[in-house]
């Protein structure tokens, strides 16, 4: 069993499964949506700010298609350890979701989530209910943008999605 305290400062029972659901990370990913609301990036040249991005986050762009939504999501009682990590998982149709994780490649399901935090930083995200996500207007605008010409390293990227019908229905 776990220590209850680790630091001297007691951690409650709420803040364990808070921690167990993977609710700071997600938090986090919210504030970043909330503070490009408030104060929204500057304006770039989309070309420039395609080249900027991530190949990842680029890669969500593409993968999302015209739904544009994404949630972050974690299957916390898998036995491996990397199949419990959070990962990026898009809706590109309505009946259709993609999750960017695969326990052989732990760097590269981590890697998602760094373009997905970028996505969010720049404001090409909006954050709706806990895990929930979506493009806002100007992610829309850019995935429809990106999505009619990316490199075959984004093809490769979009590829290492699995299809979730193909993993376990407790993701």
């Amino acid at each position: 069993m776990i220590p209850r305290n680790l630091s001297g400062d007691s951690l409650s029972h709420s803040a364990w499964n808070d921690l167990d659901s993977g609710a700071p990370t997600i938090s986090a990913f919210a504030e970043l949506c909330r503070q490009a609301l408030i104060t929204p990036p500057d304006d770039v040249d989309p070309d420039q700010l395609v080249d900027g991005l991530l190949p990842e986050a680029v890669a969500i762009l593409v993968a999302c298609g015209k739904r544009g939504t994404v949630d972050i999501r974690a299957c916390k009682d898998d036995f491996d350890s990397v199949q419990r990590f959070l990962a990026v998982c898009v809706e590109p149709e309505p009946d259709r979701r993609i999750l960017f994780l695969q326990k052989d490649k732990p760097r590269q399901t981590v890697a998602f989530l760094e373009g997905f935090s970028q996505l969010c930083r720049m404001g090409l995200m909006l954050h709706h209910l806990g895990r929930d996500f979506s493009f806002s207007k100007s992610g829309f605008s850019l995935s429809k943008r990106v999505a009619a010409d990316h490199s075959e390293k984004v093809k490769k990227l979009v590829g290492f999605g699995v299809e979730l019908d193909e993993f376990s229905t407790e993701n």
